[in-house]
């Protein structure tokens, strides 16, 4: 969980929201970030054994994004689009920072 990691994911929240996007609200991306980091570098112990394909990854960051952010996660319906959004754009950012051979790049 290195700074420029995170503050890239925070530049891309912001993006994001300037794009209108509803998800990263700015009183949020903070949030979002740290939820999303812890999401990402605990794959390998939530999903032992599998090989997570990048879809996969992505879907998985958005469930963790949506239960960390949604009281009621049956009613989250349309808006799961712009979770999706904004686990690709963090996604995206991770594959960028991760070095080769790392865990992520494994999984």
């Amino acid at each position: 969980m290195t700074d420029p990691t995170r503050a890239a994911i925070v530049r891309a929240l912001a993006d994001l929201w300037a794009k209108g996007c509803p998800v990263p609200a700015p009183e949020h991306q903070d949030r979002l970030a740290d939820v999303s980091l812890r999401r990402w570098h605990s794959v390998a112990r939530r999903h032992r054994g599998r090989r997570l394909s990048a879809d996969q990854r992505i879907q998985d960051l958005v469930r963790g994004l949506v239960a960390a952010f949604e009281p009621d996660r049956a009613l989250v319906g349309p808006l799961v689009r712009d979770y999706e959004c904004v686990a690709r754009a963090i996604a995206d950012v991770m594959t960028s920072t991760d070095p080769p051979g790392s865990v992520a790049d494994a999984h």
